[in-house]
């Protein structure tokens, strides 16, 4: 399936408007509309990321009241259990809150769940446990926003709960004591994963009079933040912005030793993705993220080399188990034919759960439709949803729901359970619902582009400037730009000099494709080395033939 290039229509007097407000070039300003900033306060704050940008924890929902009880158990020595999720969100949020509390002298404990044992979420042993301890408080950190039925019966036990969480609610969804969700409010915190709520929370539990405070939870709420996808505008992106460099020098002494063993010395978010995250992830994946919650401790308990070993063991298993998961995925893909389906869905007895997100991430990033990875052990079937760019498929799978055990998450990733006799149906279902979501046209794939120019205005200038707009992510990508008609002269496999017979730049990609005659078009992202534009060149098509002129049909 061919890739359509959707360039960014262009808006010349709305961009000199604004880049005679800010002092900027006006490419850069029409990246900013294309980011949907339009007016010169919002582009200002884009540019100059500040943390005092964000403003009032007390913003968010529940936040005073999730506080206050806070505050009460502190005073009154009560003991309060926080139980968090086993990724690397859930994690970071849970150490951030117990640090949070153990600074303000709270009594406070901390579990992680365990979705091999006990599915996602609050396990139903555990709520009875807690009747019969000392605990009257129970923090949920990355779960709870769904699960009413639990916490009721916490309730009625005498245990209150307050929920910090990013999931989209469902129905009628909990009644905690607290609901720290972003989506129950007016704005405020939209976009912020659990961890970067946990930061918030930090912030009014240590004081919002002195930010400071809270700030050595700033590598946490970044970290957890760069491993959700969480879209990097808004909060996210000033708290990505401001914690980035303390990730790669943590005072953490797991997670430095992490880095340094990673080599991950750089403040990028690609690095930190593609190193820490995985290796983070493993634990929790196969069930026991205890090691990995203590490695992001500030705390070093003496068993740091233990809990490093076991986080590499777990990841080299996981990586061993996903190159046979995604040899059977995609034999799968092929037998059935999947170029007819909007969405893939594939399943086989004996895949291990844990693992059934990094295998749809993978179906749907090759294959450019959502994919839905189901481990199918037993009459319920567990599995996981990952989309594309501009489809909502948690709203596809709330038109399914009479068809699924549960599930929830967001947009772009959710998990499921699905009864297995209900499978085949659940299959022809969510290919009916993304079909009718696709619209007429169908599934196409489409790139979205920024600018499209002549080679000769990819200027050092306004490209150096465009470098302003990191930390780049998800909803705030690398600015790319359309060129067309080129000539590529191909110096090896890897680098090209690109010509428009007046104008030269130095280009990387893949260039194996190219014959060194006639005429490409080109998407690249353009950066500055040495003084010199660099395009790094990740499309090329050659150019069509001209249309022959039509014959003379004249007397």
């Amino acid at each position: 399936m061919q890739t359509i290039w959707q360039v960014h229509s262009p808006d010349p007097p709305r961009a000199r408007a604004l880049a005679e407000a800010l002092g900027i070039h006006p490419l850069t300003a029409q990246l900013l509309l294309n980011r949907k900033l339009e007016t010169s306060d919002e582009a200002a704050r884009f540019l100059r990321p500040a943390l005092e940008a964000l403003g009032s924890p007390w913003a968010l929902p529940d936040m005073r009241r999730a506080v206050e009880r806070l505050e009460r158990a502190i005073a009154r020595r009560e003991p309060v259990l926080i139980f968090g999720d086993s990724d690397v969100d859930g994690l970071s949020a849970s150490v951030i809150l117990y640090e949070a509390l153990h600074e303000r002298g709270g009594l406070v404990r901390a579990r992680q769940s365990n979705r091999i044992l006990d599915g996602y979420g609050l396990p139903r042993p555990l709520a009875q446990q807690l009747s019969r301890s000392a605990v009257r408080l129970l923090v949920l950190v990355d779960c709870g926003t769904n699960q009413g039925e639990e916490i009721r019966e916490l309730a009625a036990r005498g245990i209150d709960t307050i929920v910090v969480d990013h999931h989209v609610p469902q129905g009628e969804g909990a009644r905690p004591h607290a609901l720290v969700n972003p989506h129950l409010g007016q704005g405020a915190g939209l976009g912020l994963c659990s961890a970067g709520l946990a930061f918030r929370m930090a912030q009014a539990l240590l004081g919002p009079d002195d930010p400071a405070r809270a700030e050595p939870f700033l590598d946490l709420a970044a970290l957890g933040t760069l491993a959700d996808c969480s879209p990097l505008i808004g909060e996210s992106r000033l708290i990505v912005s401001a914690g980035l460099s303390r990730i790669v020098r943590s005072e953490r002494p797991g997670l430095a030793r992490l880095c340094e063993a990673t080599q991950t010395a750089e403040p990028a978010p690609d690095q930190i993705v593609r190193r820490l995250v995985p290796r983070l992830n493993a634990s929790g994946r196969l069930g026991d993220a205890a090691a990995v919650w203590h490695l992001l401790r500030r705390d070093d308990d003496g068993r740091l080399a233990e809990r490093l070993a076991s986080a590499e063991a777990a990841h080299a298993t996981t990586k061993q188990l996903h190159r046979q998961l995604i040899a059977e995925a995609e034999e799968q893909v092929h037998r059935l034919h999947f170029r007819d389906q909007f969405v893939m869905v594939v399943g086989h007895s004996g895949w291990h759960q844990g693992l059934m997100g990094p295998l749809a991430s993978q179906l749907a990033e090759r294959y450019g439709r959502p994919a839905i990875a189901i481990a199918m052990g037993g009459p319920h079937c567990t599995g996981s949803a990952r989309s594309v760019p501009h489809l909502n498929l948690f709203a596809i799978l709330e038109a399914c729901q009479d068809l699924l055990v549960r599930f929830g998450g967001h947009a772009q990733a959710c998990g499921l359970t699905v009864a297995r006799q209900h499978l085949d149906r659940f299959r022809e279902a969510v290919n009916e619902q993304a079909k009718r979501a696709f619209g007429r046209e169908g599934l196409v794939k489409t790139r979205t582009i920024d600018l499209e120019l002549p080679l000769g205005d990819v200027a050092p200038g306004w490209v150096e400037e465009a470098a302003r707009f990191a930390p780049f992510g998800p909803a705030n990508p690398r600015p790319t730009v359309a060129i067309r008609r080129l000539a590529i002269e191909v110096r090896s496999p890897r680098m090209a000099r690109l010509s428009d017979g007046t104008a030269q730049v130095a280009a990387r990609g893949t260039f194996s494709a190219v014959d060194g005659g006639g005429r490409y078009d080109v998407v690249a992202t353009p950066s500055v080395a040495d003084g010199e534009v660099v395009l790094a060149v990740s499309e090329i098509r050659m150019e069509p033939p001209p249309a022959p002129a039509s014959a003379d049909t004249g007397p």
